[in-house]
């Protein structure tokens, strides 16, 4: 066994580890979810035994509130494309430090689209027959092989990407980029795919004209680009909330304890950085002699600043021995953004740009810290091995901005431009003309013949998207308590836009004529509770591992 597979499996253990630690209110959040979790499987136990016989389904509608939740949450899964994109295509560095949560919860997500299939199945032991090369998989007829492909696909390729990049995070080095750009720009098309493939699996039943329309397809990707991005804001703002570990306060301001003693670098400081950064060897002898006069040492006390946000920036710093914290204030509370050891940087972003710093490094304990100026940095990044080190190294953080949260609500606003137009074409072809298919759009937005069980749903998720809309467009949700309200509505009205919505009126009428209407039982939706449960707590879980690895806190060297 090699080094490497050791040192991933020692990973894989110590990350076991820690996702069984925390405070108080992890212990609780993840209890309650792990109970919801038991009741929801008690449910399918039930069902199970008594087959869907237990659930509101029938032979006239053959999918209800399951096939309803998958739907929703493939476009879930399908939106950590949009934090993705402005990433690696656009290089937008205000979502930089954000990308992996929205894969992260595309795992979670896509992990509650295969439960929501699997509790659909009326025979759950026949499910062998679509594992390809096992059972009868019907490819390339079957448009569930198909499905069964790009989610099974979609899946491996977050948790590789995730893995990876964590793994690198953990072992403090920087990533190749021939070992996870790959992947990450195939996962564009693939988040694409599973959602488009999605929409055909109703397209292609020709028997059914509610749903024989091409524009579904563009109307599944509008509303997932809407939603995902939505909830993706309301997480990011929960977790910038649970990481905040002190309350900004006038005591910030104040430098406690001793000054630090300033001296001149000599050949054992930059011996000891060469030791910790070995890039640093590769600099040239005429290079390194320059630090000389240029670098400084500077012993500082624990709990000393060494810079403070908003502060201008002239230099940059290497941590020779000790650890330096580096925290930025948002919103009035304290976020850790980096935790940095012997050999890493801090301050430079500021010091090769001119601005003003967007953090304060404060040292957790005794520690020694070489400083330089702006422009030895730059000599020193002539030399390609430190350039690509450092500029690796800026990206290692973790820095929820505000500016970031207002990207992403540019993201949402265009996307329910579009989902609002598309679903007024929808609503234009229905009933403009007036043909004999209908009857189902009839049933769903002002009932059939005494039947209107979904006329309040359908209205409750227009009137949630209009209002959502017109808060988007508004610059009162540059205000993030207006921006939540407005997320809350979008994800409410599309879920039941494409569940409830998109779902039951294509079974009603049936091909015969009957109207059968549908509702969850409410062993159903102890199901559906539990397998949502699961996936917040399969979130929580890899937030919980994921979060001190982005923060530096937990780290390979940090090993007791």
């Amino acid at each position: 066994m090699t080094r490497s597979v050791k040192n991933f499996l020692s990973f894989l253990g110590r990350c076991g580890q820690l996702a069984c630690e925390g405070d108080w209110r992890y212990y609780a959040w993840t209890g309650l979810l792990f109970a919801l979790c038991l009741v929801g499987l008690n449910a399918y136990a039930k069902q199970f035994v008594h087959g869907l016989a237990t659930t509101g389904m029938t032979d006239q509608v053959a999918w209800g509130v399951y096939i309803a939740n998958f739907t929703f949450l493939v476009g879930v899964a399908a939106a950590a494309v949009m934090l993705v994109i402005p990433v690696y295509v656009y290089k937008n560095e205000e979502l930089h430090d954000l990308v992996i949560f929205g894969e992260l919860l595309a795992i979670a997500a896509i992990l509650m689209c295969l439960a929501f299939v699997m509790v659909d199945l009326g025979r759950p032991d026949r499910f062998w027959h679509m594992i390809p090369g096992i059972g009868k998989f019907n490819f390339p007829g079957s448009l569930l092989s198909w499905d069964v492909i790009v989610l099974n696909g979609y899946l491996v390729l977050n948790i590789y990407v995730c893995a990876y990049l964590l793994w690198c995070r953990y072992e403090k080095r920087p990533p190749n980029k021939w070992l996870y750009l790959p992947p990450i720009f195939i996962g564009i098309v693939w988040a694409v795919s599973i959602h488009t493939v999605t929409a055909f699996l109703y397209v292609g039943l020709g028997g059914r004209p509610f749903w024989n329309s091409a524009i579904i397809g563009p109307r599944f990707l509008a509303s997932a680009f809407t939603a995902g991005p939505a909830l993706i804001i309301l997480a990011l703002q929960i977790i910038r909330r649970v990481t905040a570990h002190a309350q900004a306060g006038p005591e910030e301001t104040a430098t406690p304890g001793p000054e630090p003693v300033t001296r001149a670098a000599t050949s054992d400081d930059l011996a000891a950085l060469a030791q910790a950064l070995p890039a640093f060897g590769e600099v040239p002898r005429p290079v390194r002699q320059s630090l000389f006069t240029a670098a400084k040492i500077l012993e500082v006390p624990a709990a000393f600043a060494l810079l403070r946000q908003g502060a201008p920036g002239q230099h940059a710093y290497f941590v020779l021995q000790g650890r330096v914290s580096v925290n930025r204030t948002d919103s009035g509370r304290v976020r850790t953004v980096r935790t940095l050891g012997p050999g890493e940087q801090f301050g430079e972003i500021s010091a090769l740009n001119g601005t003003p710093r967007t953090a304060t490094a404060v040292a957790e304990e005794p520690s020694r810290v070489l400083r330089l100026p702006a422009e030895a940095l730059r000599q020193l990044m002539k030399t390609p091995e430190m350039a690509r080190v450092i500029r690796a190294r800026m990206h290692d953080r973790l820095m929820i901005s505000d500016r970031a949260l207002l990207t992403l609500r540019h993201i949402v606003q265009v996307a329910m431009i579009i989902n609002v137009f598309l679903l007024g074409n929808e609503v234009f072809k229905e009933f403009y003309t007036g043909n004999l298919h209908v009857s189902s759009a009839q049933y769903l937005y002002f009932g059939l013949h005494g039947h209107h069980a979904l006329v309040p749903w359908i209205w409750t998720a227009i009137a949630c998207n209009l209002i959502a809309l017109t808060l988007l467009m508004l610059p009162i949700s540059t205000s993030l308590k207006w921006l939540d309200l407005a997320c809350v509505l979008a994800i409410v009205g599309i879920w039941i836009e494409k569940g409830m919505g998109l779902v039951i009126p294509g079974f009603v009428p049936s091909p015969l004529g009957e109207i059968v209407e549908y509702s969850p039982t409410w062993n159903e939706t102890l199901i559906c509770f539990g397998i949502w449960a699961f996936g917040l707590l399969v979130y929580t879980v890899l937030l919980r591992v994921a979060v001190p690895i982005l923060q530096g806190r937990f780290t390979r060297a940090t090993v007791p």
